[in-house]
């Protein structure tokens, strides 16, 4: 059974590498506008683009370490790929972080294999890509405490404090989860409570004198309470996709969840151990899911709720049943079957897009407008929102609705004045304006079953000519006389 764990450790991270590679767009909802931003970061240094005087890079943000991967690798390989080969990286280095803390509280490594897909799950398929690649982190930074709880001298803790900073750089939420599991860990243990603690001053000093300057983190819109407990009971569907709406999901983390339990012994009896589960619970139920216009927030805790749940418990030594660890790894097997047959289909619904970006000329001012974004290969999952941000991955030019507009970006608008679309505007496609917006454009890419083109211009429907139609995906030309009040008639060809 070793060897076979020692295997599926290997083999299935070697069949996600595949499945990814061979997988034109992935299903993450905000993956295109984290493309985008790397594809503007390629190109800004081009004085002749408009790119150049239309973006500033912000490198004083709590996002960067996977921007800065990313970048690093599409020099090489394009922006897109660059992105896969980040994510596929996080989560592998997931599935190795979770068999260490396997390994570190004594657990059976038959549980190991779960460690890559409870890496994907809510924070993948909605395309977070710095908490994903600061998930792993924690997982590490665990590890590191249960270390320096047991021996607090200067190796244990400047590795806390190396990771502790790691994951600030990487996603400032994640940094807050990791004290709240972290934190109650060091309070017993050997030595003295501030020698344990000491490694927290570390990234405290890195945002004194990196981010609290800079000003990256403020609010951007609303906080908005809405406490949940029922949802509680569905939130293993969160370890595999994005809601309870998946109803394969909810299987899967039930079964998951099933085999997590038959591998606990009794409750431990330190009480410290039960602080984390504890407050990823109450994080879950009561977080605001809007927290200064950052969300939704709250699902994020469920991802911890494996790891916490290892915690609160003791290891058993051996499984109830010598099939127990046949059905993890059948489990993983049906996961990794699942994601790969939905993979095909997605790539058939997004052929449209990949169509438009090849015909489409660049460097064009687009504006995106997705009635529909749900995505039929993924139940409830609203992948299709930000697919046209590819184009601007692809060939320049400017996007209507990005993340420049946000303080906390690594791209960043100049002039915030720049900003086409507000911030909601993307969920919201009845709020455009063919009066007050068509000037701005040269190309409106729609996703509608139908043309809409009547409804959505109305008398200045004659301005606008289809361009380009392929599935549900529309792509409207403006013509010169509404877009002459823009700076070089170059822009406005498709």
């Amino acid at each position: 059974m070793a060897r076979v764990a020692t295997s599926a450790s290997w083999v299935l991270p070697a069949l996600l590498l595949a499945a990814f590679v061979a997988t034109p767009y992935l299903p993450m909802v905000d993956l295109p506008q984290h493309a985008a931003q790397i594809g503007t970061w390629l190109r800004i240094d081009d004085p002749t683009l408009l790119e150049a005087s239309t973006f500033s890079v912000n490198l004083r943000t709590p996002y960067i370490t996977a921007y800065v991967a990313a970048r690093a690798i599409a020099v090489l390989v394009g922006v897109i790929p660059a992105l896969k080969l980040v994510v596929w990286g996080c989560v592998t280095l997931h599935a190795v972080a979770f068999s260490l803390v396997l390994g570190r509280l004594g657990y059976p490594r038959w549980l190991a294999p779960l460690g890559l897909p409870l890496g994907l799950g809510y924070p993948f398929f909605y395309g977070f890509v710095s908490f994903i690649a600061a998930m792993p982190l924690v997982l590490f930074a665990v590890v590191a405490a249960l270390r320096v709880r047991e021996a607090p001298d200067l190796r244990n803790g400047a590795a806390l404090a190396a990771l502790l900073c790691a994951i600030l750089t990487t996603h400032g939420f994640a940094l807050g989860v990791a004290a709240l599991i972290v934190g109650p860990l060091l309070v017993r243990g050997h030595g003295s409570i501030l020698a344990r603690l000491l490694p927290f001053t570390a990234p405290v000093a890195l945002w004194a004198v990196w981010l609290l300057p800079a000003h990256s983190v403020r609010t951007i819109g609303a906080t908005v309470w809405e406490p949940r407990v029922a949802e509680l009971l569905v939130s293993p569907a969160l370890w595999f996709a994005t809601s309870s709406a998946d109803h394969a999901a909810l299987a899967l983390g039930y079964g998951a969840l099933a085999l997590l339990l038959v591998a606990f012994g009794r409750p431990s009896r330190s009480k410290e151990r039960w602080a984390p589960l504890l407050f990823m619970v109450v994080g879950f139920c009561t977080f605001p899911s809007m927290l200064a216009g950052f969300g939704p927030l709250h699902p994020r805790f469920a991802a911890f709720f494996p790891l916490t749940l290892l915690l609160a418990f003791e290891p058993r030594s051996q499984p109830f049943s010598p099939r127990v660890p046949l059905l993890v790894h059948g489990l993983c097997a049906t996961w990794f079957a699942l994601l790969t047959w939905r993979l095909l289909g997605f790539s058939r619904e997004t052929a449209p897009i990949r169509d438009f970006v090849a015909h489409a000329r660049p460097r064009l001012r687009v504006r995106p407008i997705v009635f529909d974004r749900d995505s039929a290969a993924f139940p409830g999952l609203p992948a299709l929102l930000h697919l046209p941000a590819y184009y601007m991955t692809e060939k320049g030019g400017l996007q209507g609705y990005s993340f420049a507009m946000y303080p906390t970006s690594v791209i960043r608008y100049t002039n915030a004045g720049a900003a086409l679309m507000g911030g909601g505007s993307e969920w919201h496609p009845e709020w455009f304006s063919a009066e007050t917006e068509l000037d701005h454009y040269d190309c409106v890419l729609v996703h509608e079953r139908r043309d809409v083109g009547e409804t959505l211009f109305g008398a200045r429907r004659a301005e606008v000519a289809v361009d380009f139609h392929e599935g549900d995906w529309w792509a409207y030309r403006v013509e010169p006389k509404a877009s002459a009040t823009r700076e070089s008639p170059s822009k406005r060809a498709m």
